[in-house]
């Protein structure tokens, strides 16, 4: 054969495989990964199961776990043999707290498929949730039999073992994470607040990988500024705190703890009260930040101010007795 002929064969057999397709009523299928093609292909078939779990996927996604429940208990009415639609099932009835019928889910997830390795993690998830620690190591356990090198797997042992209290093995968990993938923001968070709790200087480090990673984690860079605080490191929790609220502004604790340096270490009341403003202001109903505001105002003489905030503080917690206290001090009835 001339090689000039071959454009004109691969032609010829593209026409021949398009005959093909279309003498046997051949279509391109309809995609699921869009809502019209969802759409489509139920309207051609109100059962198609692969339909009903794509449009599940779609409604977990915008939190209706209803209605996903509703399309995947369709989908395994016409089809119970596809492991993934029972996870899927187990996500929505994790989704409205049915965690019984989660568990029954990914159960069965895994006898249909007991390499699933996203049944596993899930399970091992809720496991963890419900407390069940020992069988969560397990479900990770078969996790990391299936994949030794899932940074997933190795972060999730962490989370159990630290919620066991086993620091030790916490640590070592979260450092595997890291080596299989040094990108894992939450395995630095996770080593950071460990550190923190034994006031290991080494936190700081862990906190500003994770930041270097994910500047704009708001938790991350606050639980910098606490550890700052919390050893003494006064200026530099105060411009930790200062970088925060300028990166998000709606981070009431941000602006409450700039406000307790400035009134507790810093003796300047005038410049703690906006702090402590602002911290209401964001924080929605902030009792602690609303309690301040009134001892801001009692100390700078402003007594009916005081009052007013006191007052406020005791109608969004009735509990705090400081807010009593401060009431009496002033003469006022709580």
């Amino acid at each position: 054969m001339k090689l000039r002929n071959l454009p004109f064969l691969f032609f010829a057999v593209a026409i021949f495989f398009s005959w093909v397709i279309t003498s046997c009523g051949g279509k391109p299928e309809n995609d699921l990964t869009t809502p019209a093609g969802i759409a489509a292909a139920l309207a051609e078939d109100s059962t198609n199961p692969e339909a009903l779990h794509a449009r599940a996927r779609m409604y977990i996604t915008r939190n209706r776990p209803d209605s996903a429940l509703t399309d995947m208990l369709k989908a395994i009415a016409r089809d119970s043999s596809v492991s993934g639609y029972f996870v899927t099932l187990g996500d929505a009835y994790l989704m409205v707290n049915q965690t019984r019928y989660t568990r029954q889910a990914l159960e069965r997830a895994i006898r249909l498929e007991p390499d699933n390795k996203d049944a596993h993690m899930k399970l091992a998830e809720l496991f963890l949730y419900v407390e069940m620690r020992q069988e969560a190591i397990n479900e990770v356990n078969e996790v990391l039999k299936l994949d030794r090198n899932n940074p997933k797997g190795y972060y999730l042992k962490g989370i159990i073992y630290k919620e066991s209290g086993d620091t030790s093995l916490a640590v070592s968990s979260f450092m595997t994470t890291i080596e299989q993938d040094p990108k894992y923001v939450l395995a630095y968070e996770q080593i950071g607040l460990i550190y923190a709790g034994a006031r290991n200087p080494r936190a700081i480090d862990y906190y500003q990988s994770a930041l270097r990673l994910d500047p704009k984690n708001s938790l991350t860079r606050y639980n910098l500024g606490m550890f700052y605080q919390e050893t003494g490191q006064i200026d530099k929790a105060m411009e930790t705190y200062q970088e925060l609220v300028e990166l998000d502004k709606s981070f009431p604790n941000g602006y409450y703890n700039m406000g307790f340096i400035l009134f507790e270490y810093k003796n300047d009341i005038k410049a703690a009260l906006p702090m402590f403003e602002k911290a209401a202001s964001a924080g929605g109903k902030y009792p602690a930040a609303v309690y301040m505001i009134g001892v801001c105002q009692e100390k700078l003489g402003n007594k009916e101010q005081a009052i007013a905030n006191y007052r406020q503080v005791l109608i969004l917690d009735s509990r705090l007795e400081t807010a009593r206290e401060g009431l009496i001090r002033l003469g006022a009835k709580p």
